[in-house]
Formats: structure tokens, C-alpha cells, sequence
């Protein structure tokens, strides 16, 4: 699906790698400065003809109905996706371009700022890793979570620790909306994006040629996780783990909870209902699922599922984890249940044990 000539992996390591070119800080500083994409997009995933695209928009114009269910779709991906409006959060408009602006190029973290275009969207992007690991197939995939930007990642400290410890490199990306990524919030372009990211990690001939993949969802990143996986058919020849951190049951089940049953209600009604319930179920790649419990150690809590507590937006009964745990027909042998003593909004303050379990798995 990708029709670029440019083949992504010869940038990634040795001589002509990105970071070794004497103009790396200039250039990049200029692509991270901009308030725009990198015009030119790095890759191309497409999952529907250029043509029907356009039938579908001019049906959506003609056609009242469709119109407007696609606009209050939209509209409601602008409260659920919550990044897509900073106003809401209380921040600066300009706050994704402003922490972008401020990268450091001189460490030992190498950035690429980059952009992939999915069925007409332009989707902005990074990777980053250290010169010693960008060329070692190994990739951590993160999804965000609601009101999270990825120019957050390149400044995260705890998530760097991670990919220290992992030796692994990162890729990341802004949704539909979200930050300087084109389009409004579409719940089905949202699963399209991260499979395009990661065909991007897959593809051995024009993309990064990954030999092992890490996905990582955080929240709602854990449901855009869910959504794409749905149908998207795993490499045999590739090395899976996918962690889902904090992640709730279905976005209706939690929104009820913690605003009021109507709104969960419009959530299904206007196609957000996002669940990974059946998705994780099917899924044949390891899988490890943390959510916030009682004590204050990192542990296996596959046959102590009331252990699993509110983690301070997600109440235990909405967790993914907990609907998991206590459904006798999901297949457990392939997934690791974490229970963690890290709130929601908090970071993973000893990444040693999730670190080991993800090399554990990804080695099996």
C-alpha cells in the first residue's frame, strides 16, 4: 500500500543516517519548528480508491442524513478525542507546536519529524532512538491517550527510560485533529492511522523493516489499539508484544460511569462506542494488560481480579483488565495481567518489571 520510492530503513543507520548528516540539527530544527506537516509524506497507506473517497463525500452532501451523521460524528470526536480541542483542556492552541519547538537535538536522542498520508489525511509524526539502537529492529509503537500529543513523548523522560532499558527506538504520531495531523476525529480513520503505522514498522522493502514491534496504548490509545487490530493480520515472520495501559472495558461502559448514562448512550448511537473486549479475546500475539490494583508492588494479578481498583479516572468495574479477568471464555494463556500501583495519569515509576515481561514474551 505504500508507493513511495524512498526506501525508510537506509536513514535509520550507518553513514547516511539521518543523524549523521552534517546539516541534522539545522534541518531538523527547521521540520520541528514548523507549525505544519513535513510536506512530504514518508509513506502512503491507502485503504479505499481515491474515487470512491470522493463519491462517499459528495453521497455525504446530497444525501442529508449522511451528512449529517458524519458532522455530529465528528463533532462528538472533538469531546472524545479531547487533544483535538485544547480549548476544552484549558491549554494553548499553539501547545503541540510550543514543546516541539523546544526539542533537544544535541543529546543522545535522534529525532525525525516525518508525516504518512492514510486515505487523504496527513498524519504528523516522530521517530527517535539513539544512534547505537535505531538500526536494530526493535520498536516501540505508542498510541496515545486522550489528551496526550506525541511531542509530549519526545520530552518524557519515563517513557525514554523505557526505551533505554528495552534498547528500543520509538515511533509516534498525533490523531486526526490532533495537533498538526489533517481532518477532524473519525473513530474508523483513527483504527486506518495506527494500521498505517504499523505497516510502516512492518514493510521489509520501503518501510522500517522491523523485526520486533511493541505496541503500546495508553487509555484510549489501549481502544485505538484495540479497534485496528480488529483487522489487521499480524506478520508470521515478525516479533509481537502489545500492552494496553489503563485501558476501559468499552468508552460507553466508562462515560456512563463517570458522566451520565445518556451520554454514553450518543457514544453508540454516533459510532464511539470504542472496545477492546473482543478484539484482546482474538488476538494470537502476546499481550500485556496493566491496570492500577491494590498494594504497592507490580504484580501478576491473573487469578486476583479483585485486586483491580479505580485508578482515578477508570472505575475497576469500566477497566479493561477487570472485564478480561472475569470472563471465563478469553483465552489467557498468551497475556500477562499487571496490576500496577501507578495512577492513571501517572507514569510507570519502576519500568523494570514490565520491561522484563515484554522480553520475556517477545522471546517466546
Amino acid at each position: 500500500m505504500n508507493n513511495n520510492n524512498f526506501k525508510i530503513r537506509e536513514m535509520l543507520s550507518g553513514e547516511n543516517a539521518f543523524y549523521n548528516r552534517p546539516d541534522y540539527e539545522e534541518v531538523t530544527r527547521k521540520e520541528l519548528d514548523s507549525s505544519k506537516t513535513v510536506n512530504q509524506p514518508i509513506y502512503t497507506y491507502n485503504t479505499e480508491n481515491k474515487v470512491w473517497r470522493v463519491v462517499k463525500d459528495i453521497f455525504s452532501v446530497i444525501l442529508f442524513p449522511i451528512g449529517l451523521y458524519r458532522l455530529i460524528h465528528s463533532g462528538v470526536g472533538r469531546i472524545v478525542v479531547t487533544a483535538s480541542s485544547p480549548k476544552l483542556m484549558g491549554i494553548d492552541p499553539d501547545y503541540a507546536d510550543q514543546i516541539r519547538k523546544v526539542v533537544d537535538l544535541r543529546g543522545e536522542w535522534k529525532v525525525k519529524r516525518i508525516s504518512v498520508k492514510v486515505d487523504g489525511y496527513v498524519i504528523d509524526a516522530a521517530i527517535f532512538g539513539k544512534a547505537s539502537t535505531l538500526g536494530n529492529g526493535r520498536w516501540v509503537f505508542y498510541s496515545n491517550g486522550n489528551g496526550e500529543f506525541y511531542e509530549g513523548k519526545l520530552h518524557d523522560h519515563n517513557f525514554k527510560q523505557i526505551l533505554s532499558e528495552l534498547k528500543g527506538n520509538a515511533i509516534v504520531f498525533n490523531y486526526p485533529g490532533v495537533g498538526s495531523s489533517s481532518g477532524m476525529p473519525n473513530r474508523s480513520v483513527m483504527a486506518k492511522t495506527y494500521r498505517a503505522m504499523l505497516n510502516l514498522l512492518e514493510d521489509q522493502e520501503k518501510g522500517v523493516g522491523a523485526s520486533e514491534i511493541i505496541g503500546f496504548g495508553h487509555s484510549l490509545g489501549g481502544g485505538v489499539q484495540g479497534d485496528a487490530l480488529r483487522s489487521h493480520k499480524l506478520k508470521k515472520n515478525e516479533k509481537y508484544v502489545f500492552v494496553k495501559s489503563r485501558t476501559f472495558s468499552d468508552l460507553s461502559t466508562i462515560t456512563s460511569q463517570i458522566t451520565f448514562k445518556l451520554l454514553g448512550f450518543l457514544l453508540k448511537v454516533f459510532g464511539w462506542n470504542m472496545s477492546s473486549i473482543e478484539s484482546s479475546k482474538k488476538l494470537e500475539a502476546p499481550e500485556i494488560i496493566m491496570q492500577t490494583a491494590f498494594g504497592g508492588e507490580y504484580k501478576d494479578i491473573l487469578d486476583h481480579p479483585e485486586e483491580v481498583k479505580h485508578d482515578g479516572v477508570i472505575p475497576a468495574e469500566a477497566s479493561l483488565a477487570k472485564r478480561l479477568l472475569e470472563d471465563e471464555e478469553c483465552p489467557k494463556n498468551n497475556k500477562y495481567f499487571m496490576g500496577i500501583p501507578d495512577y492513571h495519569n501517572e507514569g510507570i515509576w519502576d519500568s523494570s518489571h514490565l520491561v522484563e515481561k515484554i522480553e520475556e514474551m517477545i522471546q517466546a
